[in-house]
Parts: C-alpha cells; sequence; structure tokens
C-alpha cells in the first residue's frame, strides 16, 4: 500500500517540472466536474515539490463520485463510479485508463500531456494528510523517501499484532480486524507513545527519535531490520539502545 512515482497510465505523458504543476493541477481541477471539487485533496506525494515528477496526484472523495454518478446500488458502487468519471472524462476528449484506485487523465501543458492520478479514495480528508509530506516540508532532506514510512510503520504495527492500510489510514487489529486508529495523531499514539503526535511520523528519521527512547524499540524494529537486510528501506540509525550502532558505540568507549 505504498504511492509509487509513475506516469505509464497515460504512454504520451511527459514528466512534469516543479514550476509547472500548479498549472497542471488548476486545469485538471477545471476538467473534473465541480462537485468533487469540494473535497478535493492536493499536495499528494512529491509533484511540486521535487524538481520533476513523473505524474501528479489529486485525491478526491469516493463519496461524493458515487453520489455524482448515482451508483450506490451498484454490487461495487466506487468500481462502477470511477468508470462513469472515466466515460465523463472519455467524452470531453480527455485521455483516461482506468488504473488501479486511479482514474488516471492526460492534461495538455506547454510540454504536451502530463498524467494526472484522479485517486478516487474514500475519508481523503483522513487519508490525505499520511501523503502529504511535501507540505510538511520533508523533501528538502535528501534522504527522505515517503514510502521507507510507510514500510517503517507497517513493520512497527506488526509487532503490535496490528496491520495498516495507508489508503485507508487505519490501523487494524489482525485478530478482530477492529479499526483501532485512523489520524496521525491516534496512529502515532498507538505506534509510538501516548505522548506522541503526528508530527512523530514525518519521516523514518523522526519516527527513529521516538523509539530511541522506546524500550520496546528494538522489538518493534525487528521486521524494519529485516527489510534492511533486504534492500528495501533504510532507517538512518542513531544510537537506539540495543542497536548495533548503540553496540559499536559501546565498544568503542571501552577501547
Amino acid at each position: 500500500m505504498i504511492l509509487l512515482e509513475g506516469g505509464n497510465a497515460i504512454p504520451e505523458s511527459n514528466p512534469v517540472k516543479q514550476a509547472d504543476v500548479a498549472g497542471v493541477v488548476a486545469s485538471a481541477k477545471k476538467a473534473l466536474p465541480k462537485s468533487l471539487l469540494v473535497n478535493i485533496q492536493t499536495d499528494i506525494g512529491s509533484a511540486g515539490y521535487k524538481a520533476e515528477s513523473g505524474d501528479i496526484d489529486l485525491m478526491v472523495e469516493a463519496q461524493d463520485l458515487i453520489q455524482l454518478f448515482k451508483t450506490s446500488g451498484e454490487k461495487d458502487p466506487t468500481a462502477s463510479a470511477k468508470k462513469a468519471l472515466a466515460n465523463y472524462f472519455q467524452k470531453k476528449n480527455i485521455q483516461t485508463k482506468i488504473n488501479g484506485r486511479n482514474v488516471s487523465i492526460g492534461v495538455p501543458y506547454e510540454n504536451g500531456l502530463a498524467q494526472v492520478d484522479v485517486m478516487v479514495i474514500h475519508d481523503a480528508h483522513i487519508v490525505a494528510p499520511f501523503h502529504q509530506h511535501g507540505t510538511r516540508g520533508m523533501y528538502g532532506d535528501p534522504d527522505f523517501k515517503g514510502s521507507d514510512i510507510f514500510l517503517l510503520i507497517s513493520s512497527i504495527a506488526k509487532h503490535l499484532n496490528l496491520k495498516f492500510d495507508a489508503f485507508g489510514a487505519k490501523l487494524i487489529d489482525r485478530k478482530t480486524g477492529d479499526v483501532v486508529a485512523r489520524t496521525r495523531d491516534e496512529v502515532a499514539k498507538v505506534l509510538l507513545n501516548p505522548k506522541a503526535i503526528g508530527e512523530d511520523l514525518n519521516s523514518v528519521k523522526s519516527i527513529m527519535r521516538i523509539l530511541k527512547l522506546d524500550p520496546e524499540g528494538i522489538a518493534k524494529l525487528k521486521q524494519a531490520r529485516e527489510d534492511v537486510a533486504k534492500g528495501l528501506l533504510t532507517l538512518h540509525e542513531t544510537s537506539l539502545v540495543g542497536s548495533p550502532v548503540w553496540m559499536r558505540e559501546m565498544l568503542s568507549r571501552l577501547v
């Protein structure tokens, strides 16, 4: 459940430079039905915060789409609503492709076509903050990767017999299926400690700073360290008590 940069859904699309992102977003909004603009969520992912992006992500509220196209009685209301939205774009001669949770469209701009992924998300206002890293200035850190945050969150959740749905904004009990947290603040308090806040989930580095003081820190990182060994994740470890870095520091003090 990780947000990846792309651009393959619209084959003729070109990478979008940072300076062009705002104009493409404005054009995409004009192409959308007006009722979907009420709860639209922008600044998803790195587009507009990095020098160049393969695509631009927007989130629209799934219930707004279902209501607009009156698909609530369908077997899969969300899937039917996405098809209806794709048809809406096609009638406007906009290149369109349903791509998983997205309805991808080609938006004309000065460099040809830009791929905009209109992500159809339930409770978009709760989900979006987990993916708005740019608004918190995180792309200024050359080590930052949004995908690493979700891998680390999932690792900690596994230790606690929980699982995390990044596009549902749900921290779920593995045994009962109950949702135990949704917002960033709630998730931080469950995974890290009762005094933690959403800002503590800003990056791998910020999470590691909290775990450094956690007696369960080593156990919470078990899965993450396995991911590190596979080359899937970088933890940017400091002197977490019991960690390899900590052991080396202790040994160096004895020399």
